[in-house]
């Protein structure tokens, strides 16, 4: 077989089994994805932190943009 066909037959082989492991992949995420309830279900509501919350409300106060510097 000539040099260039087999790099050829090699590397459409070998394209053809990435395209069937993104297959895999994408059916294997999609069965986590539905087996997982939703982000709005998956927490209970918590309130927030007595300290974060008094951070936050001092930092404004003293005019900082908040508990987290701008990016």
């Amino acid at each position: 077989m000539h040099p260039t066909t087999l790099h050829y037959e090699l590397a459409s082989a070998r394209i053809a089994d990435l395209h069937r492991q993104a297959e895999r992949d994408a059916l294997v995420q999609a069965a986590r994805r539905a087996r997982r309830p939703g982000r709005e279900h998956r927490r209970t509501f918590l309130p927030p932190n007595p300290i974060t919350d008094f951070t936050r409300r001092v930092l404004s106060m003293l005019g900082g943009g908040g508990l987290y510097p701008a990016r």
